[in-house]
């Protein structure tokens, strides 16, 4: 059975430490499809909506944090509400692979501090909502959404 879901995100970024507004860029997706690219400045709040035709089974959204100006910056995913509701800290149950720079990355190996190659997954508490590096946030979740939802409470 097909049915509409409502979708919002609020994302934001931290201030800026450098006095001037830098901007972030991001992508918010459900399953494989692209609902918007967007574009945020430090110190910025944003709600991103959308509805999405969805059939019964398993789905998931994804965040990506495409471009930061700054490395001192960061895209955070602030709320998921899906379908009016905000599902709260079931969000920490998504996970957030990061994509760490080289020479950086390499260095951090080399000297065996290899970073966490996902962070989240609600196993340790870890801050996958916080995407420090660029990277992509998902959550797979299933419709009917509150069947989904209680098992998840």
């Amino acid at each position: 059975m097909s049915d509409t879901f409502d979708l919002k995100i609020k994302v934001s970024t931290p201030k800026s430490t450098g006095g001037e507004a830098e901007e972030t860029r991001g992508s918010l997706h459900f399953d494989d499809k692209e609902l918007e690219k967007f574009s945020i400045m430090s110190g910025e709040t944003r709600t991103i909506e959308a509805k999405v035709e969805v059939e019964d089974g398993d789905h998931q959204i994804s965040v990506k944090h495409l471009f930061s100006a700054s490395p001192s910056s960061a895209l955070i995913v602030d709320q998921i509400e899906m379908d009016e509701i905000n599902i709260g800290v079931i969000s920490y149950q998504g996970e957030y692979r990061p994509t760490y720079p080289e020479p950086w990355y390499g260095d951090e190996s080399t000297a065996g501090r290899t970073p966490k190659e996902v962070i989240g997954r609600g196993d340790d508490g870890s801050a996958c909502l916080y995407m420090g590096w660029e990277g992509e946030y998902t959550l797979k979740f299933s419709t009917p959404l509150y069947e989904w939802l209680l098992e998840h409470l």
